[in-house]
């Protein structure tokens, strides 16, 4: 049996692959998605993390959840040499303060020899050259 997060995710994210739910839309509240679903406000924001972590969702400067981080309004593109690595984690509270994120958004790390440089998640995208 389906978990029933992972049924809401499901559903959202054929929303979005579909384009039924256009990049930069605003979706609507855990609680609201909760009570249209029929299920409760931990199962959607357990359904809206994964599509999260899937990289179809990003948080907004509002705190609002949107759709498609390459949609994000302001999306920067990183382009990386070949050498360079990429990592994830969470920010640094003073990170978090420079970059302007909202709770809960991690940052982008990409080191070139000694020198790394941080990027937000919610609004970057990265490609190697």
């Amino acid at each position: 049996m389906t978990a029933r997060y992972q049924v809401l995710a499901d559903v959202l994210r054929e929303r979005i692959v579909s384009g039924r739910l256009a990049p930069g839309k605003r979706l609507p509240s855990a609680a609201e998605l909760a009570w249209e679903h029929d299920v409760g406000r931990d199962t959607a924001l357990k359904a809206l993390n994964l599509l999260r972590s899937e990289g179809l969702l990003y948080m907004a400067h509002d705190n609002s959840i949107r759709v498609g981080e390459a949609g994000a309004p302001g999306a920067t593109l990183v382009r990386l040499p070949q050498e360079a690595t990429l990592t994830a984690r969470m920010p640094t509270p003073r990170e978090r303060d420079e970059l302007g994120l909202p709770e809960g958004t991690p940052v982008l790390v990409v080191r070139i020899g000694d020198v790394e440089e941080v990027h937000a998640a919610d609004r970057t995208a990265m490609r190697y050259s």
